[in-house]
Order: structure tokens, then sequence, then C-alpha cells
């Protein structure tokens, strides 16, 4: 019986994906926390905003009479839609301006977590509709640019969560508290919007706080960032469970559902006077990224919805991407950036490679990101901390150490340098396409200065794969 692309995913997504993305969870720089208190947050939040309004009202009203009367410096004050934009410390993104993608953006960033639920799909055992604790990061006042910055507690974040009889384990390890470089509830700076939305999903058993190197990045650069939990294939799920294959394939089957109910809750948020976030997202400019199974995703989601604007996929796997979608290279409608890592060992980089090079046809632009020495989880923030120590307090034995290798090894490369260079090619990609920067495709070309010596960096075609034998040889999924 012929193998399939997905019978050929699911095993290579072995035992160092499943248990390396539980401990991505537990340990990752972010924006997050349990705070069930959110939407009530945005309550308080929209009753101030309406109370403006409604001052505003008033105000006009009786400038209105005041002008009847011949009061030339009313009608002036009618003619006013609101104070000027929030001035910012350099001029973002645009027509007119590409600033440094690699650096720290122009605004500061704030997070929150909402907690959605999609009442058109019921669980089938269960019968409650699907669950998605969504992260959202986004451009907010200067005032907030020196903090107070989130801290965040893992076991306040797992204190709701499913675990089972793990749970006496996980409150009892040495898990550190983490800071991060975003405000928890801060007022948003609607002055200088729209901002495109940018979807980020995470890798399987992950979740949607692993990669805040980089979706805070892009948040300070003008983008509101929406990030779900994918339910049932998240960290709690592999802690409480083990590591299930079939997990794979069914949040894969379901994750661009999550991503397009979540775009249409944004659309909602953004036609509500009464909510924080109204009139403050372009809709017209909307981006999907992530890592490894959400890499996939995101490949998918202009497939199936046309919404979708852009991708930057990391560590994904085209061809199982594009038969989901239903659509392939030479008519993928939208602007793709594909990144990866030469010693990625949980989804082989040559498969990627030659995916992009065998699929390399249609007329939207594609680039191609090659870290050497790169691996699966440089893609991510679970390199940060010492997570052999955890592994050995979890006892999770020495597969769990050979995981935790693939990207934060001593023969990778050095995961800190590597994620700036993620960030200038992605940030510049997204601001070229979402932002209407042209300047910022200046900044799509290889470069030869630390730290992108370890970065190999191709826009169309790229040589056939440098291995003896070539693509033919990969032997990777879609081959």
């Amino acid at each position: 019986m012929t193998e399939t692309p997905y019978s050929k995913f699911v095993r290579s997504c072995s035992f160092t994906l499943a248990f390396t993305t539980m401990l991505l969870g537990m340990l990752i720089l972010v924006g997050c926390g349990d705070d069930t208190d959110d939407e009530v947050q945005l309550d308080g939040d929209n009753e101030s905003e309406t109370e403006s309004e409604v001052e505003q009202e008033m105000s006009t009203d009786g400038d209105q009479d005041a002008d009847s009367d011949g009061d030339p410096d009313v009608e002036e004050e009618v003619e006013e839609e609101g104070p000027p934009p929030e001035v910012l410390p350099f001029e973002p993104a645009g027509p007119d301006a590409a600033p440094d993608p690699m650096s720290w953006g122009p605004w500061p960033v704030g997070v929150m977590t909402i907690d959605f639920t999609d009442n058109s799909r019921l669980d089938p055992d269960t019968g409650e509709p699907r669950f998605l604790r969504t992260e959202i990061w986004y451009p907010v006042k200067q005032e907030y640019a020196d903090g107070p910055f989130f801290v965040l507690n893992f076991k306040e974040e797992a204190a709701d969560a499913p675990l089972g009889d793990k749970r006496e384990v996980i409150m009892n390890a040495d898990l550190p508290n983490i800071d991060t470089r975003s405000i928890r509830d801060a007022e948003i700076d609607i002055s200088n919007g729209p901002y495109p939305l940018v979807f980020f999903s995470h890798g399987a058993n992950g979740i949607r706080w692993q990669s805040v190197f980089h979706t805070i990045q892009l948040a300070s650069h003008g983008y509101i960032v929406v990030s779900p939990d994918h339910q049932y294939n998240t960290i709690w799920e592999i802690i409480s469970g083990g590591f299930q294959a079939d997990s794979l394939l069914s949040s894969l089957a379901v994750r661009p559902q999550d991503m397009s109910f979540l775009l249409d809750r944004m659309e909602e948020y953004n036609e509500d006077p009464a909510n924080m976030f109204f009139d403050s997202m372009d809709m017209e400019n909307i981006g999907a990224t992530g890592h490894s199974l959400g890499g996939i995703t995101s490949t998918i989601m202009p497939c199936v919805d046309e919404r979708f604007k852009a991708v930057s996929l990391h560590s994904p796997n085209i061809s199982a991407g594009l038969m989901m979608g239903s659509c392939g290279w030479e008519n993928y409608p939208v602007p793709s950036i594909t990144m990866g890592g030469t010693l990625d060992g949980t989804l082989p980089y040559c498969t990627m490679y030659c995916d992009y090079k065998n699929y390399i046809t249609g007329d939207q632009p594609k680039y191609l990101y090659e870290l050497v020495a790169g691996g699966h989880f440089t893609f991510s923030d679970i390199c940060r901390l010492d997570l052999i120590q955890v592994a050995e307090e979890l006892e999770m034995g020495n597969d769990a150490t050979n995981a935790l290798n693939d990207g934060c090894a001593d023969y990778n490369a050095p995961f800190e340098e590597a994620q700036q260079t993620i960030n200038h090619y992605a940030t510049a990609f997204f601001n070229a396409y979402l932002r209407g920067s042209d300047g910022s495709l200046d900044y799509l070309i290889e470069i030869a200065d630390e730290p992108f010596d370890s970065v190999n960096f191709f826009e169309g075609d790229v040589p056939d794969f440098w291995e003896e034998g070539g693509c033919e040889a990969c032997g990777g999924l879609g081959r």
C-alpha cells in the first residue's frame, strides 16, 4: 500500500515533536495568562468609549447652536473629527516609509486573552461548542512604552487546564516566571490605525503564545496579531494524555475553520462602536503565519478563505497544506515566504526545500528563507530556558533530552541571532504586502553581514537540493 503524504507526516511527527511541543507551552517568553475577566475588561473600556462619543455628540450640538449665533470659531470646531494621531518615535511601514524590520517597531504592545466559543461546531462526545482561548497582541499608546510589562506565571495559566492526574506534577515542578515585552489589557492606539491583521497558528500540541518573539515584534510594527489555542491539540492534552498521533490530522482538519471563525469575530469587533477594537482593523489586509502544523494551516488559509492576502510559513510541510487546501503553487492566490532550518529533525528540511522548488510556479511572489544549522524549534521560543533540567524534574527520560536538541543544541545556529533574522524577513514581507511599503521589498534580499551570515535567501526559484541525488533523492512528503 502506497504511503500517503498524511501518513508520512504523522510518522515524522514522533515523540520528538510531541514532547518538545509540550515543554514549549510551559516555558516560552510570552504575553499571556489566565484572565477570565478579559471580556469584562473589554466591556469596561467600551463603556468609556461610548461615554466619550456621547460627550462629543453633545459638544457638537452646542457648537451648532453657537454657529447659528454667528460665532466663526465654532465652525472650525465642528469640522474637527478628533485629536490628531499620537506622535510616534518614527514613521511606521507604509507607502512612504520602510523602517528596519529587525528593530523594535514604533509602538508599545498590548496583550489580552479572550475566550471564544463557536456554537456552530459542537463536540460530538460532549455536545459543547468549540472553545478557542485566544491571545491578541496590538499596538498601544506611547504612554505604555516603559511598561508595566506582563509577567507570565505558568502555574496560574495551568490552573484551569485539563491536566488530569498530571496536575500535581506540574504544580510541583520548578517552573520560573517569565518576563514579556507586552502590557496586559493596555489601551489600543486608535489614532494611528487601522492596522492589518495577522493570524498565528501554533505547532502540534503547542500553545497560542509559543512564538512570542515574533508575534509581539509584529504588533510593535503596527499589526493586530490573533492567536488561538487549537482545542484538543494543545500542551494540556499532551501533558494529560501523552502524544496522540491521530490528533494531528484531526486538528489540521478543523484549524482552518478556527482561523476563519476568529476572522469573523474580528470583523464584528471592528464594526461595533461599543468595542475597544472598533474601527482599528484594516480588513483588506489580512495575513496568516504559523509554525510546523501551524505553518501547514497557514498554507491552507488563502486556498479556503479569500480574505487572507499573504502568508509567512515557519517549518511547514507545503505539500500537505496544498493538498488540504485543494490548491497548488501554480494557482496559489497570494504572496508567500517559506522559512526553515537545514538541520530540522522533526519535519526534514529537504522536504520543505524540494516542495518549494517543485511547486515554484504561478505569478505570485514567493520567497525562501534558509537557516543554515537551524532546527525545528529555532522558529519558536523553546530554546530560551534550560528545558533539559525541567525534563529531568518531570522524569521524561532520555527521549526528551534528544527531542530538545532540535534547534537548541550547541551545533545549531544560535537561536537569539537566528530569531533576529526571522523577524527581519517575515516583518519586511508583511510590511511590503500588507502595509503597502514598497520600500520594504529592499530588505527581502540576501545579506552577508552578521547575524545574516547563516541565512541563504531566495526570491523565486532555487537551485536543486545540494545533497547527492538532489530533490529526486529527498524522499520527503509529497515526493
